[in-house]
């Protein structure tokens, strides 16, 4: 197609957030992405960014080089110089940048570059926490920033001129392990707390095997169980080890969310049975007798359930972050 680019691209990840790289794993092996790891440390009284590039064992080529990770120029100097680039930011990171003015040095060193944001949370999670969208000045900002602002949640994207794409997972290889639970839940509270405790109750009442991680609570109540742990922090490797060794993946919608969310990816990768109480899926599109959602009473059949563990999902990697680089280059020359 006449006058169609191709585009590098640059994530940049920040490095308490392992899952990005699990979920960008198909992706890594192409010589046009970059991931850059960051954080923000304090140095002599003075808070700074540190950036290190991400090496993955699929892709052993990229970033061989030693070079000075803290200039903007080493991100790219090793793609080829007729494509433009594409830097990629999660939102929950937007406001640590803009501090830095770091989106305009970007422009300003990379010419004809295209900035892109992605919202994983409902904007109800950024208006409390970040205090962006919350008017329509900051809600400008944002957009203004970015060529492309990317929402996860539909009802969003419609309500403030987002771009709505589904999301994105990897497939991971990994030797499958025994199973030693029926349902695996791992979250933070958010607004859900107290319905994360009546369905992890009401489960056990039914005979599951639970194994529920609940980390972010303040003053934890006391509950003598094995399977139910406050303040337990499982990095995304770990995670993930806990939904292979269960039957079933747990989500509990918070505030606002009406859409995919990562237990669903989860789900289907690892050909998990998925339990929610989102009304999102009860869509036609997305029946299947390894999905149960849950109602006021919180109940599921047990024998049903058992006999859905053993159906396979028929996933076949419609959510590769693959697509979701076609389709930002598609976006980017409309």
């Amino acid at each position: 197609m006449a006058g169609y680019k191709k585009f590098n691209f640059v994530f940049f990840l920040n490095s308490a957030a392992d899952y990005y790289k699990f979920r960008f794993y198909d992706a890594l092996a192409l010589s046009n992405v970059r991931l850059i790891e960051f954080n923000a440390a304090n140095v002599n009284d003075q808070l700074v960014l540190n950036f290190k590039p991400y090496c993955p064992e699929n892709n052993p080529a990229v970033f061989l080089k030693d070079f000075d990770v803290n200039s903007p120029q080493a991100f790219i100097q090793d793609f080829l110089t007729d494509a433009p680039v594409v830097f990629f930011f999660w939102a929950t990171d937007y406001n640590l940048f803009r501090m830095f003015d770091f989106f305009n040095h970007l422009r300003s060193d990379y010419p004809g570059c295209k900035l892109v944001c992605y919202l994983t949370n409902p904007i109800y999670y950024y208006q409390n926490v970040q205090k962006i969208f919350i008017d329509k000045a900051t809600t400008d900002e944002v957009l203004s920033t970015f060529d492309c602002v990317l929402s996860y949640n539909q009802v969003d994207a419609i309500n403030y001129g987002l771009t709505y794409f589904v999301g994105q997972y990897s497939i991971v290889p990994f030797e499958q392990p025994n199973l030693t639970s029926d349902i695996f839940f791992v979250g933070r509270p958010k607004n859900r707390f107290e319905k994360i405790l009546q369905v992890y109750q009401s489960f056990k009442v039914a005979g599951f095997i639970c194994d529920f991680y609940i980390y972010g609570v303040t003053n934890p109540p006391s509950i003598n169980s094995d399977d139910l742990h406050f303040n337990k922090y499982l990095s995304y490797a770990e995670v993930l080890e806990h939904v292979w060794r269960s039957r079933a993946v747990l989500d509990i919608a918070q505030y606002g969310t009406y859409a995919l969310t990562m237990r669903y990816f989860e789900s289907l990768a690892y050909n998990k049975i998925f339990i929610t109480d989102n009304a999102f899926y009860r869509q036609d599109r997305f029946n299947s007798p390894k999905l149960f959602l849950i109602d006021k009473n919180l109940e599921i059949d047990k024998e049903q359930f058992m006999s859905a563990s053993k159906l396979p999902s028929n996933y076949r990697n419609e959510y590769s972050p693959l697509h979701m680089i076609s389709f930002l280059e598609a976006v980017l020359n409309s």
